[in-house]
């Protein structure tokens, strides 16, 4: 069993044992003080992120685990989207593309998308 802070472990473990993964997800969480709504629309998870700075926080505090949860993702054919309001500023796993930003940032697999990001700072939709 993993340990209670490592939600990477359990998913990483279905998708060793089992040849298809299906999600589907409706709950709070609550990781460095920031409060995230996981849910999944059809084949994505979304990850519901309060603010751009809570998402900073949060990336601060779990930047080692990113890389890793990109990876498990991708072996289990699944994509998780990053959302601050209606802007999908990253995502993880499957469909993620790693481009310039990610690779800046040291953020390994994951795709950020500077644009996205532009207008949740901006409070753009």
């Amino acid at each position: 069993m993993a340990a209670s802070d490592d939600v990477v472990g359990p998913i990483e473990s279905l998708a060793r044992s089992r040849p298809a993964l299906s999600v589907t997800a409706n709950l709070s969480v609550c990781i460095d003080d920031v409060d995230l709504a996981i849910s999944t629309v059809e084949d994505r998870i979304r990850v519901q992120v309060p603010s751009v700075e809570a998402g900073v926080r949060l990336l601060r505090g779990q930047r080692e685990r990113l890389p890793r949860l990109s990876r498990v993702l991708s072996a289990a054919a699944l994509t998780a989207e990053i959302r601050v309001g209606s802007a999908v500023v990253a995502l993880a796993g499957a469909e993620a593309t790693p481009g310039r930003l990610g690779r800046a940032l040291s953020l390994g697999p994951l795709e950020v998308r500077p644009q996205a990001l532009v207008a949740a700072v901006l409070r753009v939709r």
